[in-house]
């Protein structure tokens, strides 16, 4: 099976990287050869190692040229490379591949069916307000079937005009043997100044951004310390508001309690770190952070919003707690910290990603979708 995926933003961090660079590797272990068409980041050279080739095309293209010009780039490619699946990784480069593949003549015929090229999209989450009130419409009529992450995002598509039958839900998986619950290391504690007999920690792993809500967990933690003075917050991650988050920190008097880890590549061994995982976003779909925490074994507080009730079991796995709200969150954090009751959460999470979010059934689930169509 020849596969190309098309990235709307550049191959840096981010989720639906992450999720690019599993499928290259695991379909390309298969026999399968992986397309990645983004422009240029961090990542790329992870990319080209696990099997992924890259395409350098640009789809946050603007106006109608630029729709034309990608368009038009995308076409040559397909046809020279042979390519029998078109995945799409968002609503506008659905609209990019439509207007290139259907819109305009072309008559180009996958080599094994003898028929068009289908468009599988698959939408990770939908921010675009516009996106939003008519996705389902526009996804209805550019592409031949939807793969969903969530059902959150599925339901809100179906609402906006999409048809029940033209898509279906397959979460994104977590590496299991990659994720999994591991004893802090030595040498991460003594660098953080961190001992586990003594403190509870508290961590979030999240690019530092308007819509992860860093305000609103400073803010509950800067109460929780009240009672809970071994308390610690480990954030990792960095982004444009680093500056903001960490004046706030020190406005809050928690320089004493907070670390800043700035951006990690090695997660899974800072998550061995935290007794608990916390997402504080306004804004989420299905957040993957929260599903690497509980393979590693991690008790999750999340907000009650998009996805994250389908990720976080009330009671069993974690607790959730109403988005900006930071007396609602103070009170999960002091929950989850009362008793330890992070442990059996934890060992609930962990058993929870084996169930639903996996990689393995992540993948052969996609891999069917498209090979259904061939």
């Amino acid at each position: 099976m020849k596969l190309l995926y098309l990235l709307t933003e550049p191959f840096g961090v981010g989720g639906v990287q992450s999720d690019m660079l599993a499928l290259s590797e695991d379909l390309s272990k298969q026999g399968h050869k992986v397309y990645v068409a983004s422009t240029q980041g961090v990542l790329l050279n992870e990319l080209k190692s696990k099997g992924g080739i890259f395409v350098n095309l640009d789809f946050h293209f603007k106006g109608i040229l630029g729709m034309i010009r990608v368009g038009l780039a995308l076409r040559k490619f397909i046809k020279q490379e042979g390519i029998e699946i078109l995945a799409p990784q968002s609503v506008r480069s659905t609209i990019a591949s439509y207007f290139s593949l259907r819109m305009l003549p072309f008559s180009y015929k996958v080599k094994k069916t003898g028929k068009r090229l289908p468009i599988i999209t698959t939408i990770h989450n939908i921010h675009n307000p516009v996106h939003f009130k008519y996705g389902g419409y526009i996804l209805n009529k550019c592409t031949d079937y939807v793969i969903f992450e969530s059902h959150y995002e599925r339901n809100r598509l179906m609402a906006s005009g999409l048809g029940e039958q033209k898509s279906c839900v397959i979460h994104s998986g977590i590496d299991t043997d990659k994720f999994l619950p591991m004893a802090a290391t030595d040498e991460l504690l003594k660098k953080y100044g961190l001992d586990k007999n003594t403190h509870k920690i508290l961590g979030i792993v999240a690019r530092l951004s308007e819509e992860k809500g860093h305000q609103y967990l400073l803010r509950a933690f800067s109460r929780l310390i009240k009672t809970e003075p071994n308390a610690r917050l480990l954030i990792v991650g960095d982004g444009p508001l680093m500056d903001e988050v960490k004046a706030l920190s020190e406005e809050l008097k928690l320089s004493e309690t907070v670390i800043f880890t700035g951006l990690q590549r090695n997660v899974s061994e800072h998550l061995a770190l935290f007794d608990a995982f916390v997402l504080s976003s306004t804004r989420e779909s299905f957040p993957l952070a929260a599903r690497e925490a509980m393979a590693a074994g991690k008790a999750v507080i999340a907000p009650r919003i998009g996805g994250c009730p389908e990720v976080v079991d009330e009671g069993k796995t974690g607790y959730l707690f109403e988005a900006a709200n930071v007396e609602d969150l103070t009170r999960r954090m002091q929950d989850i910290l009362q008793n330890e009751r992070f442990r059996a959460f934890g060992k609930n999470a962990r058993e929870r990603v084996e169930t639903l979010f996996s990689r393995k059934q992540w993948v052969e689930g996609d891999a069917k979708v498209y090979q259904d169509y061939l």
